[in-house]
């Protein structure tokens, strides 16, 4: 499923380029709501944000943070497409904040590359990056393989492979492991 920011923008009738302040994102949190509606279970939902030049951090938290918290519970990932480079760093920071202050970690995967050469956004260490960028590439992967590649323990690489999985980066699909 691709859900298009500026068309929802238009419908709810919010002033483009700039996606600013905590009504907007609320707004556009529910438009997009009542879209996902229609995703599956596991389903990949790809937030295309072509048009968007800024999004600030009132409006991150509103929509995108609310958003990954919602795909956990309802089963479903989260992929974005079309990002500026100033609202990468907005985004960055709301995450690197959320994490910091709250138990939990928060990170999406990106559609193309940003900033630093990453394909996510969030506070993910070097080894979760090069898991990630492997997968990118090899599509799917067990855990073995995931090791050997990282030169780690296999209980060290499954548990960093579930930590990426409980942020939503990865998908574990038939005991193996594939990329958003």
């Amino acid at each position: 499923m691709i859900i298009e920011i500026s068309k929802i923008s238009k419908s709810c009738k919010i002033k483009l380029p700039d996606l600013v302040t905590r009504p907007v994102g609320r707004k556009l949190y529910n438009a997009v709501m009542d879209k996902l509606q229609f995703a599956g279970m596991g389903e990949t939902v790809i937030m295309d944000f072509t048009g968007i030049k800024v999004i600030d951090s009132s409006c991150i938290d509103e929509l995108l943070v609310r958003f990954i918290n919602e795909s956990i519970s309802r089963d479903f990932y989260i992929k974005l497409r079309n990002i500026s480079p100033i609202s990468e760093i907005n985004i960055d920071s709301v995450f690197n904040s959320y994490s910091n202050y709250r138990d939990r970690r928060i990170a999406v995967v990106r559609e193309e590359l940003g900033r630093n050469n990453k394909f996510y956004i969030g506070p993910l260490s070097e080894t979760e990056r090069d898991v990630i960028d492997y997968l990118r590439l090899n599509h799917r992967a067990s855990v073995t393989d995931l090791s050997i590649f990282s030169g780690m323990e296999k209980e060290t690489a499954s548990s960093l492979i579930d930590g990426l999985t409980s942020i939503r980066v990865i998908k574990k699909e038939n005991g193996d492991f594939i990329s958003i």
